[in-house]
């Protein structure tokens, strides 16, 4: 890692510090509606497992939002509603969103935010940090980004991390 990478880290790391207390609330399974998704995109934007993902959540009754990111200027994927692909264009030389971006993010509020990025991705960790959610869970990736980390080896597919998630999140009982 270059003396960059390690100050846009630092700065990050530093913004994170200085968020203000959420009213975090352990989500249970059949009551969470709203889900966002953030993922790193493939090259190619194709990210069948994540739409399989989606896919899955559909069937629970669950609004889905996507946000993923590529490392690429021209971003082929269209903005819809309910799907953003992010690239190099949306984010300046420390690696931080443009406030049109963060603004976007923060507009709607989620019952739950699932982070699926396997690597140290700035762009999507200021994504997840920036988006207003009730509970955020993800791969321990940085400390404090998300409220329920999971601890397990980078892949390129992202199921086994959703799945490691979403059976945690059955499985616990909440009395919030």
């Amino acid at each position: 890692m270059n003396i960059l990478d390690r100050f846009r880290q630092w700065l990050f790391e530093r913004e994170l510090k200085r968020q203000p207390i959420r009213d975090v609330r352990f989500p249970q399974w059949d009551k969470v509606r709203t889900v966002l998704l953030v993922y790193d995109s493939d090259v190619m934007e194709k990210n069948g497992d994540v739409r399989e993902i989606m896919r899955r959540l559909m069937l629970e009754d669950k609004q889905v939002s996507l946000l993923g990111y590529v490392e690429r200027k021209d971003v082929q994927s269209p903005i819809l509603p309910q799907s953003r692909m992010l690239g190099t264009k949306d984010r300046n030389i420390l690696n931080r969103l443009n406030k049109e971006v963060v603004a976007d993010i923060a507009e709607n509020e989620y019952d739950l935010v699932i982070d699926l990025t396997q690597t140290l991705c700035l762009p999507l960790h200021y994504a997840a940090m920036s988006a207003r959610a009730r509970f955020k869970a993800g791969r321990h990736i940085v400390d404090g980004l998300h409220d329920f980390d999971i601890e397990m080896a980078a892949q390129d597919d992202h199921t086994p991390l959703f799945n490691q998630i979403v059976h945690y999140l059955q499985t616990i009982e909440s009395k919030d």
